[in-house]
C-alpha cells in the first residue's frame, strides 16, 4: 500500500506542473487578446477624430457655397445696380461678426446687401474672406470665398455666373 501512495503522489505532482504550465499560456493568450483589443480601440478613436474633422470641413464648404449662391441671388435681384457689388472685399480684421445685425433703413438695397453678406461671411466661416467682382460689359459676376481650414489642401470656393 505505501508503494501505491508514492505513485499517486508522483502522478499528482506531474499533473500540478502541467496545470501550472497551461495556466501561464492562458495568461499570455489573454494579454495578446487585450493588446489586440487596445489597438482596435485606438484605431476606432482615431477614425472618429478624422470623421469629426471631415464633417466640420464639409459643413464649412457647404456654408461657403451657400454664401456664394446668396451673393449671386442678391446681385441678380438688384440687376440694375449690379456695379454697386463690384469690388467687395470682406476682411475679418475689418468686419466684425454682429450676431444682432440689422439693416440700415437709410442705406440703399445694395449697401444693406453688402453689409449683411459681409457679416454672414465673417460669422459663419473661421477667418472668412470674400471678394466679388462684376464685369459690367460681359455681365460676369465672380464670388470667391476663402477661410481657415484644418486641412491645408483645401481650395477656396469660387462661383462664376453671367447675369
Amino acid at each position: 500500500m505505501p508503494h501505491q501512495l508514492k505513485r499517486l503522489g508522483n502522478a499528482g505532482s506531474a499533473g500540478l506542473t502541467e496545470f501550472a504550465r497551461s495556466s501561464g499560456i492562458a495568461l499570455i493568450e489573454v494579454l495578446v487578446a487585450v493588446l489586440i483589443l487596445a489597438v482596435g480601440l485606438l484605431g476606432m478613436a482615431a477614425m472618429q477624430g478624422v470623421s469629426t474633422q471631415m464633417t466640420n470641413g464639409a459643413e464649412q464648404r457647404t456654408q461657403a457655397i451657400l454664401l456664394s449662391a446668396d451673393m449671386m441671388d442678391r446681385v441678380r435681384s438688384n440687376r440694375s445696380n449690379r456695379l454697386a457689388y463690384d469690388g467687395i472685399d470682406v476682411d475679418p480684421t475689418v468686419t466684425t461678426c454682429a450676431t444682432d445685425f440689422t439693416q440700415n433703413n437709410a442705406s440703399t438695397v445694395s449697401q444693406n446687401d453688402i453689409a449683411e453678406w459681409s457679416n454672414l461671411v465673417v460669422c459663419l466661416l473661421p477667418e472668412g474672406t470674400a471678394t466679388v467682382t462684376v464685369n459690367n460689359a460681359s455681365g460676369e459676376v465672380v464670388v470667391t470665398i476663402d477661410w481657415v481650414r484644418s486641412d491645408p489642401d483645401g481650395t477656396p470656393v469660387t462661383l462664376r455666373t453671367v447675369i
